[in-house]
């Protein structure tokens, strides 16, 4: 890759998007440019890559592009990752420092994060992608800062730990890394590699969030093509995340169904009654669909067209209220909710959610934050939320107290030889969620919103078997 650029890839259910950042003279990231074809069907679904032959060729054209429109090299790039079955669990560990005399060093911390790491018991099938922290136990007092530099016996934490079932994860690698890296000039064909996958909420935090939105306390919900992420932050510590399997798709699919037409033209009448709420939709209102193959054309009612678009956004918003009081957050997120991702952009969205959750804080997210000059004007539409956070993670620290390479699954330098360091583990790993269940079965799109409840309901009723704070 050329000198100090970035290459961040969002390959999602509607789009694949890719663009190129540089780190500028004042310590804010500019936008080179950016390349954004939309998925082909058959491709991606609810967030996982299906074909990776066709996905890796359209990943393939899509950088190649930029590469000639930026006039860069790409040789590695970021990308997220999603998908409906997603999960995250707290896990706490401790260790039992030999000196308390001096103060606590940032080798203590790299070794209770891998420790944590290595403890955590994901269910079966499943990866561990993320390690981010919570907050730190320093001799049974909550330190939600970084613990460096203070004086203590036992150092422990809480940690929170995203996973993802094994094989989509192994098909975004090999659909990233079928694709030749971009460099001019090169007498040698290599693969692309990836830097780091980023799940996709996160990304978005990065570019809509600030630090004081995670400690106050706020939902990031992207609201994208076929699924619709959620993670939450309270004191600057990730809480809670969750896919549901509604989005954009569903509102589309829902006026193919009610008025029997192409889902084009089902995806245009959403984007332009979507911004009209139904009570300001004159009663004899009429929207004309041209007919197709012959038929005469379509007359819809426009009102009708609102009411389906309202009560869907609904739906989705009560499912996103259903996760915040699951996470036992209601009432503490200050900050609200921030929205993102392509479905976003309906204007009524911000008014149903604020109904929906009861008068929250809601707002549509900007991301400009950390984005300086830039070549793309249009890269604060918040369905780029995403794409634009995946270039800030290669610039910018996720949580800064702990080393990235944690975060991203890697085992620090300092951790690498085989002894202890002079550290005592114990507690082998205090988990709140640590009953592995049975892989998920796939349930079929027509009836989600059931599966989605069942799933809900089966989740709140796991024992939790090691929520106390406790020491041995």
């Amino acid at each position: 890759m050329s000198k100090d650029v970035i290459v961040g890839i969002d390959i999602g259910s509607t789009k694949i998007c890719a663009v190129a950042g540089i780190m500028d003279h004042v310590g804010k990231v500019k936008i080179l440019d950016m390349v954004e074809e939309p998925t082909q069907r058959g491709r991606v679904s609810n967030g996982t890559v299906v074909n990776l032959e066709f996905t890796a060729k359209d990943v393939d054209r899509i950088l190649t592009k930029l590469s000639d429109k930026a006039d860069i090299n790409i040789q590695n790039v970021i990308v997220n990752i999603s998908g409906e079955y997603v999960e995250g669990r707290t896990h706490q560990n401790f260790l039992t420092r030999n000196d308390s005399r001096t103060t606590i060093r940032k080798e203590e911390i790299e070794k209770l994060a891998v420790d944590i790491r290595k403890s955590f018991r994901p269910t079966a099938g499943n990866v561990i992608i993320h390690t981010f922290p919570q907050e730190f136990i320093i001799d049974r007092a909550i330190v939600p800062d970084n613990p460096i530099g203070r004086f203590g016996i036992t150092l422990g934490g809480n940690f929170f730990l995203i996973s993802t079932p094994n094989d989509p994860h192994i098909a975004l690698q090999q659909t990233i890394e079928s694709v030749g890296a971009k460099v001019q000039d090169a007498k040698r064909v290599v693969p692309l590699k990836i830097v780091h996958t980023l799940f996709s909420p996160l990304a978005d935090s990065m570019s809509v969030l600030s630090e004081t939105d995670k400690k106050l306390g706020v939902a990031v919900v992207n609201v994208g093509g076929d699924t619709t992420e959620v993670a939450i932050f309270q004191e600057s510590g990730l809480r809670h995340i969750s896919v549901i399997p509604f989005a954009g798709r569903s509102i589309t699919n829902d006026l193919v169904k009610a008025f029997q037409i192409l889902p084009d033209h089902a995806e245009k009448l959403k984007l332009i009654m979507g911004d009209v709420p139904p009570d300001e939709v004159g009663k004899n209102d009429i929207i004309k669909i041209p007919g197709v193959e012959g038929l005469p054309d379509k007359e819809i009612v426009a009102k009708n067209v609102s009411v389906i678009i309202e009560e869907r956004l609904k739906e989705i918003a009560a499912m996103v209220m259903a996760e915040i009081i699951h996470s036992g957050y209601e009432g503490q997120l200050i900050s609200g909710v921030v929205l993102t991702g392509g479905t976003a952009n309906i204007r009524m969205i911000k008014d149903v959610f604020d109904r929906v959750t009861n008068n929250m804080n809601i707002r549509v997210g900007n991301t400009t934050r950390n984005i300086g000059e830039s070549a793309i004007s249009k890269v604060t539409d918040p369905k780029y939320a995403t794409v634009i956070g995946l270039v800030l993670s290669g610039f910018l620290p996720l949580d800064e107290r702990v080393p990235q390479e944690v975060i991203w699954g890697a085992i620090p330098e300092s951790q690498m030889p085989a002894n202890n360091n002079g550290f005592e583990t114990r507690n082998g790993g205090r988990t709140k969620e640590v009953i592995e269940e049975p892989p998920h079965e796939e349930q079929p799109a027509s009836g989600g919103l059931f599966g989605w409840l069942k799933r809900q309901v089966q989740a709140s009723t796991k024992p939790d078997v090691g929520d106390d704070k406790g020491y041995t």
